[in-house]
């Protein structure tokens, strides 16, 4: 029930972002490499032998060893989802900015029938990002890596960067929870989830309510001064992830000196074309000053 209702809300999202028509990525003028090279997109490159352990990876015309990365995170409550939700942001991404790569991937999903939990979705996006690093030479691309995701994919990528890789250069982080030893929400009835966020969690964490477990994989307590620079999206009305997560964390970053951006809505979980664009302009500008 659980999933028929979390595929229904990302489909939702999808129709509402999908609507919106793309510029073309071919456009070499606004290209700002210094090589020949034409852009090129690989789809479904295997990094395991799960099925979900796949990324699409973007490549812009005219890229050299300085064309950074993205690193692009689908949501889904850690149990659903798939990349092709990041197609129409990353595309938005590609068609403003001439001169990046974008690495969008699967993960495996939290399952407690399968055993995958916190520790096997970090396993997997630390593999592609070091596959990423292994074979700039290859793809013709720089090491400078910045990481962004939307819900779910926003949380990973924020725990990722702060906790795991100190090498990523910036976050982005599109309404996605940063405090999941919220108690609160932990024990509250979803109607938009089908059940109690705790089962979610749970399944995410693969134990029940811990505070210190859960506080391990809390973006909100594992940032530091030394933390990458982190901007923020969210919508006032999102019924999901609780609008504080982010109004805290942002206040939390500036606490400590990290440099910050935080944007906020009139939205529910997700933004309508006016915001997406506006939104991605933001994470442009803020990105490009970080993956210099």
């Amino acid at each position: 029930m659980i999933k028929h209702i979390l595929k229904l809300i990302f489909l939702i999202q999808i129709i509402l972002l999908i609507s919106c028509t793309k510029e073309s990525s071919n456009n070499l003028d606004n290209s700002t490499g210094s090589s020949n090279l034409k852009d090129s997109t690989i789809l479904n490159v295997s990094y395991g032998i799960d099925s979900q352990q796949t990324f699409d990876i973007y490549l812009p015309a005219k890229r050299d060893l300085n064309t950074p990365v993205i690193i692009s995170l689908h949501g889904g409550a850690w149990k659903a989802g798939d990349k092709k939700e990041l197609n129409y942001y990353n595309n938005l991404i590609l068609s403003k900015w001439k001169n990046v790569a974008i690495v969008n991937l699967n993960y495996r999903l939290a399952s407690n029938a399968k055993k995958i939990h916190h520790n096997e979705i970090i396993e997997d996006i630390d593999s592609v990002v070091k596959f990423v690093i292994r074979n700039n030479s290859k793809y013709y691309i720089s090491s400078k890596i910045g990481i962004m995701g939307t819900s779910a994919g926003g949380h990973l990528s924020m725990i990722y960067a702060y906790k795991y890789n100190n090498n990523i250069k910036c976050v982005g982080n599109f309404f996605g929870p940063s405090i999941i030893n919220d108690w609160t929400w932990y024990n509250s009835f979803n109607i938009w989830l089908g059940g109690y966020v705790g089962d979610i969690i749970t399944e995410y964490v693969g134990q029940k309510w811990d505070t210190t477990a859960y506080k391990a994989v809390s973006p909100y307590w594992n940032v530091s001064s030394t933390s990458q620079p982190t901007i923020i999206f969210h919508g006032n009305l999102d019924p999901i992830v609780p609008l504080n997560h982010s109004k805290w964390h942002y206040a939390k970053l500036k606490t400590l000196g990290v440099k910050t951006e935080y944007y906020e809505y009139i939205a529910a979980h997700g933004f309508d074309n006016t915001q997406s664009a506006d939104a991605i302009n933001k994470l442009i500008a803020f990105f490009k000053i970080y993956l210099k």
